[in-house]
């Protein structure tokens, strides 16, 4: 084992000792690795990098939801709607929003980064200060569907332009005297311009490619990083890389911008959709309640209500009356019965009657009256004379037909007080087949009732929908609120020195041992080869 590992060691010593004999293969390697950095830290264009930070607003911030309007508020928490809602956002979906495809590509298109200028032999993409201008006609929404791309030649006073398609394989070549000039390639129209005063005197070259917003947004997408700044916060960094300060700096608000007019664009046509239907739910909701208010005005007038509950104290009050009614006169029937058998009653025929019986009043009892009158003085008579006297017969006379009218007058008073007992007794018949009604028109009564209530209930809570879809149409304000608008990060990020001399040590090192190794295998093969001759 120890045999094994001390060769392993003299054979990789064997190894370096060889190379290091070498070192004017590495100076020379390393000398030449200095070229390809110079290059790359020379041409590399300037790379910056720029930060924007955005606070996420949830529901109940940039809308209306937390407002309460009275019942109605109470109304739709009791049926767990509206009212101060959670109003959660999800952040992951909102980075998922502002890098996707669609928001960049608006993105692009506002800025027209879907054309792109270049000088010839250049990797330098220009913004503002491109001499010419490139416009797309198409009136697809995302530009062309084609990549094109264009070499502009502009000298001797003409501008000649060659154009083709990458994908239709179209190419055409134009000369123009003067511009603006219209580009027609297929089926794709363009016009080109001049821009920042540069005019057909100026001689200059430069190349233009022009493709979808969509394509473009892809290559955007890898250098855009869009990231939640901590999980318990609704705060998002965006951060991207550009050539030039000024774009980087408007890519990052534009996007905002876009992804705050989108937001508003949706929230918007939400509302208009709510607004829509609740409109017309409560059109509706106010021809049912009149209907069912109807129903409940014919219901009430039909069985000759008001208020239940004081339709049956009333009830309870009459019966109370009438019950009492109803004893008295029965007292009064049973009093006037023993008149009458006491009046007709053949030892009485010359009895007074007695005034604890006189139950009848007004003229009935004051015919009574008379008649006890009559018989004290038939009995006066009687006492200073004899019954042959002519006076006493006279007065019986009379008394007898007195008599006759008290019978008349009894009966008459048993009539009438029968007459009455029997109407309060039907009075009575009335109320209590009403209040034995009264569960059957309470539970009838009851439904109308639920019905109004229920569809009282759902137009308070449409009218509190409504209210607030308004409000919030009327109150708009930004989904991400800027807490750092874009700004340029202090070193630049490119070109990395660090990369060039990541690549230095790679070519010092793999150029050289790649070299003697080669140099290696092909003596090796060579003394084979003359071995086997």
């Amino acid at each position: 084992m120890e045999e094994n590992k001390d060769t392993e060691t003299l054979g990789l010593k064997t190894i370096v000792v060889r190379y290091l004999r070498q070192w004017k293969i590495f100076l020379i390697a390393f000398l030449f690795s200095l070229i390809p950095a110079a290059i790359y830290l020379s041409l590399y264009p300037k790379t910056f990098e720029f930060m924007a930070r955005i606070q996420i607003q949830d529901d109940k911030d940039v809308g209306m939801a937390g407002l309460g309007l009275g019942e109605a508020a109470g109304l739709m928490k009791s049926f767990g709607i509206g009212g101060g809602g959670s109003g959660g956002v999800s952040i992951e979906d909102e980075i998922s929003i502002l890098t996707s495809n669609q928001m960049l590509s608006r993105m692009i298109l506002d800025l027209g980064l879907n054309v792109e200028y270049t000088r010839p032999y250049s990797y330098y993409k220009m913004y503002h200060e491109a001499p010419l201008k490139l416009t797309p006609d198409s009136v697809a929404p995302g530009g062309p569907e084609d990549e094109y791309r264009f070499t502009v030649a502009v000298g001797n006073g003409k501008v000649k332009v060659g154009a083709k398609s990458t994908f239709g394989k179209q190419k055409e070549t134009f000369t123009f005297t003067s511009l603006p000039a219209r580009i027609q390639l297929g089926d794709a129209a363009f016009t080109l311009d001049f821009d920042h005063g540069a005019s057909i005197s100026h001689d200059f070259k430069l190349k233009i490619n022009c493709m979808p917003a969509s394509w473009q947004a892809e290559v955007f997408a890898e250098e855009f990083l869009i990231e939640d700044l901590s999980k318990t916060s609704n705060v998002i960094e965006l951060t991207c890389t550009d050539h030039v300060k000024d774009r980087g700096i408007a890519m990052l608000n534009t996007l905002i911008q876009k992804y705050n007019e989108n937001a508003e664009s949706l929230k918007r046509s939400e509302d208009q959709k709510v607004m829509t239907f609740v409109d017309d739910r409560i059109d509706n909701i106010v021809s049912e309640l009149q209907e069912v208010e109807l129903n409940i005005e014919k219901y009430k007038t039909l069985h000759g209500m008001t208020l239940l509950e004081s339709d049956v104290l009333f009830y309870t009050e009459q019966m109370k009356e009438l019950q009492i009614k109803i004893v008295e006169l029965e007292a009064q029937s049973y009093v006037i019965r023993l008149m009458e058998d006491y009046v007709k009653n053949p030892a009485n025929k010359y009895e007074v009657i007695p005034s604890l019986l006189s139950a009848v009043e007004g003229e009935k009892a004051g015919a009574i009256t008379i008649y006890n009158e009559a018989l004290l003085e038939r009995d006066r008579l009687l006492q200073n004379s004899n019954e042959n006297n002519p006076a006493y017969k006279s007065m019986n006379a009379q008394v007898d037909k007195l008599r006759e009218g008290v019978y008349l007058t009894i009966g008459n008073a048993e009539k009438s007080c029968q007459m009455t007992l029997n109407d309060l007794k039907a009075k009575e018949k009335t109320l209590l087949d009403k209040m034995k009604s009264v569960p059957m028109m309470e539970r009838e009564y009851v439904s109308y009732r639920r019905q109004q209530e229920i569809l009282q209930g759902v137009y308070l809570i449409l009218l509190q929908k409504r209210e607030e879809t308004v409000l919030s149409l009327g109150h708009q304000t930004d989904r991400a609120r800027v807490t750092d608008p874009a700004f340029v990060m202090k070193k630049p990020i490119g070109p990395r020195k660090l990369y060039a001399a990541i690549g230095m040590i790679l070519l010092t090192l793999v150029l050289p041992v790649g070299y003697l190794f080669a140099k290696d295998i092909t003596v090796a093969i060579l003394e084979e080869y003359k071995r086997t001759k």
